[in-house]
């Protein structure tokens, strides 16, 4: 067991994103990829931001045309309503962009009716989700259901299809990136169902003598939290470590969904692997602070489904 490693988690937070939450080192921070679309400190530029918008929408087509701009159907939501064409109005495909202000921030949705989507069922869902949503300070934890953004919360009892990506970043560690992705809602169907080690299998059998010379520090079957996945801990000729961890479960099933994927990637500079001069970890470092970093990944609260030690809060 490493001291270094020991020493970097004396103590830990959690950070929570999506449904999720990670049990880190207290000098770490979250960067997210998919998440709610956010104009952060940006609520009193609103009317630039809605002019700009209205702008671009009619600069798209020169039949365009905007339905609506104004107020939205609650307090602190603002609405432009636009048809795309002349064709779209013809067919009644009209387009929602929503801005939710919520303190300091705007939260932008969009919607369209068509497929089943009406007037009525867009305003209602924009009231809901109005309702639901809030602020959240990056270190602040919730303990309602629901999901976890960047700059804010919200709360969600209807367990609905959700995505989440994000990147943790160490401050000891400024050459490691730890990742992690769920995407509730994905096909796992023919390829998409795919594991890990078959994926692998058939990169190497794709590329044969082109597939780069790995040292491989661990492989295999690897259950975490009743997700029974697969990992595979490789590092490069060049000293950076690739690790990597996936569990390929039910479309649409929150408890197990479709696709996580987790990631582990040191010697990283300016966004690039192996970009670094070296990486900052041993071979057995690394092991033991991907054990720890995929171990504390776990369900915020509790979900349908899910068994106890997936879940951080009871």
């Amino acid at each position: 067991m490493s001291r270094r490693i020991d020493k970097l988690f004396e103590p830990t937070k959690l950070l929570c994103f999506g449904r999720y939450v990670l049990t880190v080192p207290v000098d770490s921070r979250l960067s997210f990829g998919r998440d709610f679309p956010t104009l952060p400190n940006q609520a009193n530029e609103l009317a630039k931001i809605m002019a700009a918008e209205r702008a671009k929408i009619l600069a798209a087509n020169d039949t365009a045309e905007i339905s609506y701009s104004g107020k939205g159907p609650a307090p602190n939501i603002w609405l432009i309503r636009s048809y795309k064409s002349v064709s779209a109005k013809e067919v009644k495909l009209e387009s929602f962009r929503i801005f939710h202000l919520v303190g300091p921030h705007i939260f932008v949705d969009r919607r369209g009716t068509g497929n089943g989507a009406t007037e009525r069922s867009i305003l209602l869902d924009i009231l809901e989700t109005a309702k639901n949503l809030r602020l959240r300070e990056p270190d602040e934890v919730p303990k309602d259901p629901g999901l976890c953004h960047e700059y804010g919360f919200t709360r969600d009892a209807t367990y609905a299809s959700a995505l989440s990506q994000v990147g943790l970043h160490i401050a000891a560690l400024p050459d490691v990136v730890f990742s992690v992705e769920s995407n509730q809602a994905a096909s796992t169907q023919g390829s998409n169902g795919d594991g890990l080690l078959k994926l692998i299998n058939d990169r190497k059998r794709e590329a044969g003598s082109r597939y780069p010379q790995l040292t491989t520090l661990r492989e295999g079957k690897k259950k975490l939290h009743g997700w029974d996945g697969e990992e595979s801990l490789v590092r490069y000729p060049d000293g950076h470590h690739d690790f990597e961890w996936m569990f390929i479960g039910e479309t649409g099933n929150v408890a197990r969904p479709a696709l996580i994927d987790v990631t582990m990637r040191t010697k990283v500079a300016a966004d690039r692997v192996g970009a670094a001069a070296a990486s900052s970890l041993t071979d057995e470092e690394a092991i033991e602070l991907w054990d720890r970093l995929l171990e504390g990944f776990k369900f915020r609260v509790a979900v349908p489904g899910a068994p106890p030690e997936a879940v951080a809060i009871k």
